[in-house]
């Protein structure tokens, strides 16, 4: 292949299913100096049938899935379910075969390809497919760079194809791809556009604004090597001559029309000549790209990426070219992850690993700059809120999160003496609360942001001055978030924990004890830059909690601690404790962690422990902290819970990205998909012999 390539790209019409602020610090050492150790590739990947497979998931708007068995004959959907219109399609000997997607009105020209095997790995998801004669290879490769903020800010994603023959015999063989605009609905308020070859300038009216959680402004692109034939038309006429001819005439529809009008394709076709049985390949790229893609304040916001590169050509190319590596890369990654999952909790813990890596880093992306890095997170599926702390909070151990509500209010954007739930209501607009009305956990949020400050400043590759710098930088307002805790903490009244969907309880045994974590993260915090004051008075404020919080909670059967401090039965899990372990705290006693654990169990369900008393359901984070916090004091209760999740992912009938709220009995989730909460997943990893 050549260097040249050829893009299509779309104005915000098109932008289908679509593809702190905060200094990004990838602090995990999950992922970090990578090791090659297993005897195979791929030894530990995920072969299971999945919920739905992770294709092309690299950011909120880039994010890609198959809610189904097999790839050929079905089509891919964005995150919350909307039909994709990629389609992959081959041709063998002028026999064409469908390789992905659902392909309609060619019925007698085409026929659907086998799908023999697929299996997930956590950057990588593979199909082998066969189609007459030869067998194809199908890798959608998401890049994880947690060490490279160059690369990981580019939002695109690779898809590799490959030919070979399986009868001894030479075959002729043509791939070809394409994707269409029928992901927004027709009803879309923007002007009808048509399709370029070339980059367009986007539209202005829709900037910063979604459509079914679909950007309104920005480029979608699919990118292949220059010597592939193109044709941008309509999906049927596109297919249709790449089925009969093996090749696209290289012309563009220049007619302006609706997106359900005759729906318009971009498609792309190769010509891998006569293939033997040594593999042939040839590389797509696929995703969105906004140059300006986040509102800070009413102030427009460039995407990271675009401080490395001069354009998105240029940023396109690199990525294009940068193959070698990032194939190289990939498998570092997966084969270090696979490894020490497999280690800790089994093929079961692989599997789930495997499938909650992108989809944590597949609802962020970058902006600010080189020397200030800027990372957003959005709440993906439940409101889409912008830098949720209690949703940042679960996924803390796969990454140490610098947060970005420091920014906002430390410069008089918010009001209240306890920490913000968000910093925007809807992505990208972070333009913050400063009339003090949002949904209020104040409890919550001032603990979990003192327990993620102590995650990154005693995470072990964070170096001694780089955490006392960090500290000393926002010292007064973690002092003030300390002070609230102390006055509001050991006795929480009618207030929301992140699990608001139970409402708010009355004197919460599970906040309480969060609260006081977030004391003792905070006299940690202290005594690292030696305010020896402050570090005495929390120290002394825990110690003389501890004890009230333990009688207060525990149940009169003393087999468990209670819910509330103030009703008679009841449990939740104590999953908060994880952190205790995390940092060394010994702040928990020892007797809890036994007499949870035993009671846990007895509430053990076919696809897990419902992780409150008041309905048959689970979190898989707060399911996974436990058994990370609690496995110690019960084995059992640890590998129980990874067997119970990855029974969940095998068989549960609701067919969506990793649903983080599911029931235990039935294994249908309840209306989460596609957070990045998985994070939590790597609890285990996080307090394994790996992380330091």
């Amino acid at each position: 292949m050549n260097n040249c390539m050829v893009y299509f790209t779309t104005p915000v019409d098109f932008v289908f299913e679509s593809l702190s602020i905060m200094k990004a610090v990838f602090l995990s050492a999950l992922i970090a100096l990578f090791a090659v150790s297993c005897e195979g590739v791929h030894q530990y990947a995920a072969t299971i049938r999945p919920p739905s497979y992770p294709l092309a998931v690299r950011a909120p708007f880039s994010s890609y899935w198959l809610p189904h068995n097999q790839l050929p004959g079905n089509w891919p959907t964005f995150w919350q379910g909307t039909t994709k219109g990629w389609a992959g399609i081959v041709r063998v000997d002028n026999q064409a075969y469908t390789y992905m997607g659902n392909v309609q009105g060619l019925t007698g020209f085409i026929q659907v390809a086998i799908q023999k095997a697929s299996y997930i790995t956590p950057t990588q998801t593979v199909f082998e497919i066969t189609a007459g004669p030869v067998d194809l290879t199908v890798t959608f490769n998401s890049p994880v760079e947690s060490q490279d903020l160059e690369r990981q800010s580019i939002p695109l994603s690779y898809v590799f194809v490959s030919a070979k023959s399986t009868d001894g015999q030479r075959h002729s063989v043509q791939v070809y791809m394409d994707i269409s605009a029928n992901g927004l609905p027709a009803t879309t308020s923007k002007p009808p556009s048509g399709l370029s070859l070339l980059p367009q300038e986007t539209s202005k009216s829709g900037k910063f604004a979604e459509w079914a959680d679909y950007a309104q402004w920005g480029n979608a692109v699919l990118v292949t090597s220059g010597e592939a034939t193109y044709l941008g038309a309509p999906d049927i006429q596109v297919r249709r001559q790449f089925v009969l001819e093996g090749k696209l005439n290289n012309t563009v529809d220049p007619n302006f029309r609706c997106i359900s009008c005759d729906f318009p394709t971009m498609g792309f076709a190769h010509d891998l000549g006569s293939v033997a049985d040594q593999a042939k390949e040839v590389q797509f790229v696929v995703g969105h790209i906004r140059e300006e893609n986040i509102n800070l304040m009413e102030v427009a916001q460039k995407a990271l990426w675009t401080h490395y590169f001069a354009d998105q050509t240029a940023m396109i190319e690199f990525f294009f070219g940068d193959v070698a590596y990032a194939k190289s890369h990939a498998e570092e990654v997966d084969n270090k992850l696979l490894n020490e999952a497999f280690a800790e909790g089994g093929q079961d813990y692989a599997d789930i690993i495997s499938l909650s890596l992108r989809q944590a880093y597949g609802a962020t992306e970058f902006s600010g700059n080189k020397t200030h890095p800027l990372l957003y997170q959005k709440e993906i599926s439940s409101n889409g809120n912008m830098q949720t702390v209690d949703v940042m909070y679960p996924a803390a151990p796969m990454w140490y999160y610098m947060n970005p509500l420091f920014f906002q209010m430390e410069n008089g954007y918010w009001p209240k003496d306890y920490s913000m739930h968000d910093i925007g209501s809807h992505y990208p607009n972070a333009t913050g609360h400063p009339d003090g009305v949002q949904e209020d956990m104040p409890v919550e949020e001032s603990a979990n942001m003192l327990l993620m400050v102590a995650n990154i400043a005693f995470n072990p590759k964070t170096s001694v001055e780089d955490a006392k710098n960090y500290v000393r930088s926002h010292y007064p307002i973690l002092a003030s978030w300390a002070e609230y805790l102390y006055f509001n903490c050991l006795y929480p009244v009618d207030q929301l924990t992140t699990d608001d969907f139970i409402g708010p309880t009355q004197l919460n045994s599970g906040l309480a004890l969060k609260g006081i974590l977030g004391l003792k993260a905070f006299a940690k915090i202290s005594e690292l830059i030696e305010e020896t004051n402050a570090t005495q008075f929390y120290d002394n404020a825990v110690a003389s909690f501890i004890p009230i919080w333990y009688n207060e909670s525990l149940h009169t059967s003393g087999t468990h601690l209670k819910m509330e401090y103030n009703v008679t039965d009841g449990y939740q899990f104590k999953y908060n404790a994880f952190q205790d372990k995390l940092l060394n705290f010994s702040v928990v006693p020892d007797d809890v962690y036994k007499l949870e654990a035993e009671f846990y169990l007895t509430k053990e369900e076919a696809y897990g422990i419902p992780f409150v008393f008041t309905h048959d359901y689970t979190k898989s984070d707060w399911e996974m902290w436990t058994a990370a916090a609690f496995g110690d004091a019960s084995p059992t209760l640890r590998s129980n819970v990874i067997a119970n999740m990855a029974k969940y992912l095998r068989e549960t009938p609701s067919r969506v990205a990793f649903s983080d709220w599911y029931n235990t009995a039935t294994a249908r989730h309840n209306g989460f998909q596609c957070r990045p909460v998985v994070g939590g997943h790597f609890a285990l990893l996080a307090r394994g012999p790996y992380f330091g």
